[in-house]
């Protein structure tokens, strides 16, 4: 019997590698995946799994990114009403693209000024995730313990934090939240040092993702559908980036549900499927995750090194408590990949096929979030812990015999070899 159970621990890990692998058929079958980052918080269907017999919660870590936003700058819309509005003048606009024209100004009166700004939508997602926080880990967060809570100081973090807390002190007001945002916090919550070495490939990579998407955009299309004039398109336009604007305007549509506007139409799933993995691309780049680019999220490790000081903190005061902290996509991404967690850290440099193994929508979506949850039982130093990305259950290389519980001296032990590296 013990030969079988090793047998099927063994082999499951490569199943479930297979299973997860993202597909084309799974983005086509809901395209607005294919806003990436601006991915709107999916409500999580996974039923958790109950902590060993004994065991219960009395700790919670969590780092998530603000909620659903409007696009941190206007420039896709300065560029794309520009060119438009030329066209118009110079009666060079089709049927769609005087239909777009309108729709455009719509959007852009509504986002005017608000670059960055949290979206209402934004505020309703961190209300939800707290409210299914509370209601997945009540042992503790129906006492009236302390809850710290801690935001990057721009305000679409500061605000989701408050909208965060505030619903926590509704299901309970005797909990003792405290909350901040500072600078003096950012070292660790959104650490911004560029000082990490910069690697001489990493001008390569940048140029191979340069190559990928020309190779991946076919604008002519799209310009065909706006506007009636070849001529004035290759005289006026950066095809390229008026894709591109008109892709970045599209996909922050889903976080102002409320305007009922869609840019999508515009384009075929191809398209939109084709653009996403550029961007996919680039943000893996960014983060330094190909082993030829410049490791960037080597800038984070501060916040891993807060995780744990914190949570051995709470431990050695034996007290329930919670820590919040609240920043952004650029910071969960590298967490996660730090972390190691399942399907976050395994990043080729194959750009064709680095969707299936790397996918930012899932990681990263509006709202993402990590939470580390902390287990004891009565007469025992064992402290267990489990992982949970986006509220759903995941793994991380470290040996365990309960699963998805980790104890946490392993799990500690792992991370500070990797601090000490």
């Amino acid at each position: 019997m013990k030969l079988k159970t090793c047998i099927v621990l063994l082999f499951a890990p490569f199943v479930v590698v297979l299973q997860a692998q993202t597909t084309k058929e799974e983005v086509m079958a809901n395209i607005l995946q294919a806003g990436g980052t601006y991915y709107s918080y999916p409500t999580p269907t996974q039923k958790l799994t109950p902590a060993p017999k004994g065991y219960k919660p009395f700790y919670i870590s969590h780092y998530g990114r603000h909620g659903s936003r409007y696009m941190v700058s206007n420039r896709p819309f300065d560029y794309v009403l520009e060119k438009m509005n030329l066209a118009e003048k110079k009666n060079t606009l089709t049927t769609t693209g005087k239909e777009t024209l309108k729709k455009l100004n719509v959007a852009y009166q509504d986002a005017y000024n608000r670059g960055g700004d949290l979206s209402k939508l934004g505020g309703r997602q961190h209300q939800a995730i707290a409210q299914r926080m509370y209601q997945n880990f009540p042992e503790v967060l129906s006492q009236p313990i302390k809850v710290d809570a801690h935001a990057s100081y721009v305000m679409r973090c500061s605000l989701s934090m408050s909208y965060f807390c505030q619903q926590l002190r509704a299901l309970n007001p005797k909990l003792q939240i405290s909350m901040d945002s500072s600078k003096r916090d950012m070292w660790y919550i959104a650490n911004d040092d560029d000082s990490i070495p910069k690697v001489e490939s990493d001008t390569i990579m940048r140029n191979q993702l340069h190559d990928f998407r020309q190779k991946m955009y076919h604008p002519a299309r799209l310009m065909g559908l706006l506007f009636s004039d070849k001529n004035f398109v290759e005289k006026e336009i950066d095809q390229n980036k008026m894709m591109s604007d008109l892709f970045n305007i599209a996909e922050d549509m889903q976080c102002q549900p409320e305007l009922n506007l869609s840019f999508y139409d515009l384009f075929t799933k191809e398209e939109l499927f084709d653009i996403w993995q550029c961007d996919n691309a680039g943000w893996c780049f960014g983060n330094g995750f190909f082993k030829s680019s410049t490791p960037r999220y080597k800038a984070h490790y501060n916040l891993l090194r807060n995780i744990l000081d914190t949570a051995d903190q709470i431990i050695r005061e034996g007290r329930n408590a919670v820590t919040l902290r609240f920043g952004h996509d650029s910071v969960v991404s590298p967490l996660a990949y730090i972390l190691h967690l399942k399907d976050c850290d395994n990043v080729p440099e194959d750009l064709d096929n680095l969707y299936k193994y790397w996918t930012n929508f899932k990681i990263i979506p509006m709202g993402g979030n990590i939470q580390l949850i902390f287990y004891k039982k009565a007469n025992s130093q064992d402290i267990l812990v489990k992982f949970l990305l986006n509220e759903h259950e995941t793994s991380i290389p470290v040996k365990t015999n309960c699963a998805p519980y980790y104890h946490w001296n392993d799990v500690e032990a792992f991370y500070r070899a990797e601090l000490e590296k």
